[in-house]
């Protein structure tokens, strides 16, 4: 029987090949046999390891937020003399875009259902709690300030955390927006307008 680290080792050189793969044909273009064949190992192993493409997808975007909530947190240590109202916008400007990056990727995982068999677990994921909470943070460091307009922000912060939905983008692109667009967008009806002086955005 193979040792955890064995498992673990595995498990990354699945990712590695089939990261390498998606990025040189596209997601779509890339079949299980072709991983599990790149990689030098069987089809049972793989299929063992990973059921099927949109769980490999999915592990590769985990491993991908979980950099994207590093360089967040690098941010957010170095931002502490822009405004709150900036530092928020400039928070979810950068999610919008980051699911930007895998559209693709997204549309595997959709049409499989892996996303919508999450959903309910969405507010207690780390992703969600880690965003959750320093917007949460941060607007309550502006209502200190008399920067916010009468709210929540444990309610607002719930909310703006969960509004910017790769299942949304990915539909707001196929209608023609850009990624910029949409986070631009996104940032003026929902964060904007939370602040009583908005000329430092």
């Amino acid at each position: 029987m193979a040792s955890r680290k064995q498992y673990d080792v595995l498990g990354r050189k699945i990712l590695d090949t089939a990261q390498a793969l998606f990025n040189k044909y596209g997601v779509e273009d890339v079949s299980m046999h072709q991983v599990a064949k790149t990689a030098g190992i069987g089809q049972g192993t793989l299929y063992r390891r990973y059921p099927s493409k949109s769980k490999i997808c999915f592990s590769l975007m985990e491993a991908k937020i979980d950099r994207f909530m590093q360089e967040l947190d690098d941010y957010l240590q170095s931002s502490g003399e822009e405004s709150v109202a900036v530092r928020i916008r400039t928070i979810m400007t950068r999610l919008i875009l980051h699911f930007n990056e895998d559209l693709e990727w997204l549309r595997i995982i959709l049409s499989t259902g892996r996303l919508e068999d999450t959903k309910n677990e969405l507010c207690e994921n780390p992703p969600f709690t880690y965003l959750r909470l320093q917007i949460k943070s941060l607007l309550e460091h502006a209502a200190e300030r008399g920067e916010l307009k009468p709210m929540d922000p444990e309610f607002t912060s719930i909310l703006l955390s969960s509004l910017p939905r790769a299942d949304i983008i990915l539909y707001m692109r196929d209608k023609g927006y850009s990624a910029e667009q949409i986070a631009d967008e996104y940032c003026r009806s929902f964060v904007d307008t939370l602040f009583v002086d908005t000329s430092a955005i």
